[in-house]
């Protein structure tokens, strides 16, 4: 009897129209690089939002519902990077040593998002700490190198909507480590359009970002959905480094809802010398 009557809540929670205040995103990527170095790449991402109002979901994508719905938000997220090396030959002092790499990344970040009729505020700290760990093995002995290294990085935006499907922002996005000198402020931009585009509840996604200061890193994207629940979409990533040779990545994305709680997604991308492969998964309540 029981499961009956959770089974008839679970149906007519998807069924129905939903509101909700809080959203968690997760996903796993896998990074392949072309080269004889790099033997593991992985990373874990996590994302909590929490929404002061409640988000409908009665119209429109399900994905931009809180972007159509202006639904101010606080949101914390945790990025965790691993990579690790294959064997290699290194030049240990006066001695060759049988060496290996691994580099753990811990990133936290915290931020606001504010709607207010047209005005628009976004303003997120984040902490970072780089773990890099070398290992080297000679014929009668081993040695570990340990170096720590740790970031805070921030970013403040600043924009309006002069349509309410229409997110036009500006600011600054930059960090500072624990060196001297080694910190940026770049200058920031976003752009986000959502509008329909056919009779049969097509829409179209358009977003641009952007940073330029010491590193110059920008992203189109583009997503189609063929209707509320189901989208494909492409993007376009650019960073250009002064002194080095710039980096071009291109992903491919799918996001499929469910039910008005629960979407799966996945993402192939193909870059300079790496391939990546991401799943991924929302859920809201």
């Amino acid at each position: 009897m029981k499961r009956s009557l959770l089974a008839i809540a679970i149906a007519t929670l998807a069924s129905s129209s939903f509101a909700y205040n809080v959203q968690l995103d997760g996903g796993f990527s896998y990074f392949d690089h072309d080269n004889d170095f790099i033997d593991t790449d992985n990373q874990f991402d996590i994302k909590g939002t929490y929404y002061f109002n409640p988000v409908q979901s009665k119209t429109g994508p399900l994905n931009e519902a809180a972007f159509l719905g202006h639904n101010s938000n606080v949101y914390a997220k945790y990025t965790y990077n691993y990579m690790e090396s294959k064997d290699y030959i290194d030049d240990f002092g006066n001695s060759y040593a049988l060496a290996k790499d691994e580099r753990e990344i811990h990133h936290v970040v915290g931020g606001l998002e504010y709607f207010y009729e047209q005005f628009y505020a976004n303003a997120e700290v984040g902490f970072g700490r780089l773990k890099d760990e070398s290992e080297y093995r000679f014929a009668n002995a081993k040695t570990t190198v340990k170096d720590d290294y740790d970031v805070t990085t921030y970013r403040a935006l600043v924009g309006f909507t002069p349509i309410s499907n229409l997110l036009l922002a500006a600011g600054v996005d930059g960090y500072y480590g624990e060196n001297d000198g080694d910190d940026d402020a770049a200058f920031a931009v976003t752009a986000k359009y959502v509008a329909p585009v056919g009779p049969s509840g097509q829409y179209v996604n358009l977003e641009a970002n952007g940073t330029f200061g010491d590193t110059d890193h920008y992203e189109i994207g583009a997503d189609y959905y063929l209707n509320k629940a189901f989208s494909i979409g492409t993007a376009y990533e650019r960073q250009d480094e002064k002194d080095t040779d710039a980096v071009d990545y291109f992903t491919l994305r799918t996001k499929y809802f469910i039910n008005d709680v629960a979407a799966v997604g996945a993402a192939i991308g193909f870059g300079d010398d790496v391939q990546a492969y991401n799943i991924n998964a929302t859920f809201r309540f």
